[in-house]
């Protein structure tokens, strides 16, 4: 009897240590379990390599990789491996990017997209192109984005010019951007400087024409420019293309400044001094000489380059035989003197 109700206390004591145990641990709080996210690696992202201005033409050395966590690419970025730089060579910026700021796809217009070339060109700006040859488009080495010069060459026919004086080269429109060569905005296949490239076994293709950003002026400079003489392009250092133009334009440069040859004979024979007016400058300050024949009487009239007259030699009343007399109303005859 003493045994059973021994073990019958055993029992509610166990039972109640139980009930006891089971409160505090409901009532005690959870422990919090954290997994531990694994650490995406970072990935390279194509960014700007230099500070790039609205309406840039994207070349290779333009662009670089830059590592980024993947929290910090911003969407619709080029990451590699999904992306190379020629998805975005020839395209260009909508709006200006920093140094190593990501390129985003909607900020960048491409050539085959609509209103590309309106997206190039800088405000109050314009595009032109002309016609080029093997020299004149640089034998090939051109690429659109770079800057150029444009010389004029001209050939003068005037008898009265001396031969240092028949040839003249003056550059006559500086800095200019290159936008397209012949219908595209960039060369393919270009790759950035020190890359390795396969060996090229086509011809290169030679342009035929050339598309300058020019401001409206000098759009009109360069058509009449090409109907003067012969234009050639001439490629600036990448020190130079950021420089703005000369105040003025450069002095030309004559035949006689070229070719000791002309430049002898224009100074003359040794020992005689040459005139201080150039050989053009001579010709067009001398007076033209015009013989005025009326009836049997000649007078000899010297026109100046202003347009006004004198009387050169006076009037001869022993002139040689000439034509009969004007008639009233009838236009007498000039003879220019030789």
């Amino acid at each position: 009897m003493i045994f059973r109700r021994a073990l019958l206390g055993l029992g509610a004591v166990a039972f109640v240590t139980g009930i006891t145990l089971a409160v505090v641990w409901l009532k005690a709080p959870a422990a919090t379990v954290v997994a531990e996210k694994p650490v995406a690696p970072p990935q390279a992202v194509l960014s700007a390599a230099r500070n790039l201005r609205a309406g840039t033409l994207l070349r290779a050395d333009d662009l670089r990789w830059v590592e980024l966590p993947t929290t910090g690419a911003p969407p619709d970025s080029f990451v590699r491996g999904q992306a190379t730089e020629t998805d975005v060579l020839g395209a260009a910026t909508r709006r200006e990017f920093h140094l190593d700021e990501a390129l985003v796809a909607d900020q960048l217009i491409k050539p085959t997209d609509p209103g590309f070339l309106p997206a190039v060109l800088a405000p109050g700006m314009r595009a032109t192109s002309i016609a080029v040859d093997v020299a004149e488009g640089g034998a090939g080495l051109l690429t659109p984005g770079d800057r150029v010069d444009v010389i004029l060459t001209q050939t003068f026919t005037d008898a009265r010019l001396s031969e240092s004086q028949r040839s003249v080269s003056e550059t006559i429109l500086p800095n200019l951007r290159i936008i397209a060569i012949d219908q595209t905005t960039h060369v393919p296949g270009m790759a950035r400087p020190g890359a390795i490239q396969a060996p090229v076994t086509a011809e290169p293709r030679l342009p035929k024409t050339v598309t300058l950003e020019v401001s409206v002026h000098q759009a009109e400079m360069l058509t009449v420019a090409g109907q003067l003489g012969k234009l050639q392009l001439t490629l600036r250092s990448l020190a130079d293309a950021t420089e703005r133009a000369s105040s003025g334009p450069e002095a030309p440069t004559w035949a006689s400044e070229v070719s000791p040859a002309l430049r002898s004979l224009a100074q003359g024979p040794a020992g005689s001094t040459p005139s201080p007016l150039s050989g053009k400058a001579r010709a067009l300050a001398a007076p033209l000489e015009v013989e005025i024949i009326r009836g049997s009487k000649g007078e000899s009239v010297c026109y100046a380059p202003g347009g006004s007259s004198t009387n050169c030699g006076g009037t001869s009343g022993t002139a040689e035989p000439g034509p009969p007399a004007a008639k009233p109303g009838e236009p007498h005859l000039a003879m220019p003197r030789s």
